[in-house]
């Protein structure tokens, strides 16, 4: 029984990464960063990615975002600050942003998000990823 639990354990240690996220917020950014984990391109930008809610007061202290025990993969990440606290990303007629925006590897393009594809990074591969939040 104690070498199943040690063989369990190496198993997960062994496909468990970790990953850190470097964020960077616009000057003077109030309200909650709402963070979108994707692991596939027919999720992406959908309402199916894992979320995470942050507080930038705490993100300008410490700009890092760590997951633990992140599985091997394709992931794209994208963030947005809801600066007026509703709960969802404010668009204008056109469908662009009003709040600020932010994805993995890529930026907002004149004709939209990036694809998943330019989004993504490979897990294991990427220890450290930069996400820039700006206004458009």
């Amino acid at each position: 029984m104690k070498f199943i639990l040690l063989y369990i354990a190496s198993v997960l240690a062994i496909t468990n990464y970790q990953l850190e996220i470097a964020v960077t917020l616009p000057e003077d950014v109030t309200g909650k960063l709402y963070l979108v984990v994707y692991d596939n391109k027919t999720d992406f930008l959908g309402e199916k990615g894992e979320l995470t809610i942050y507080e930038t007061a705490e993100l300008r202290k410490n700009p890092t975002i760590k997951f633990n025990q992140i599985k091997k993969g394709t992931y794209a990440f994208v963030a947005f600050i809801d600066e007026n606290n509703n709960g969802v990303m404010d668009k204008n007629r056109l469908g662009i942003p009003k709040e600020p925006i932010g994805f993995s590897v890529s930026k907002m393009g004149l004709f939209g998000p990036p694809s998943f594809k330019k989004a993504s990074y490979q897990i294991p591969g990427t220890k450290s990823v930069e996400l820039v939040i700006e206004r458009f």
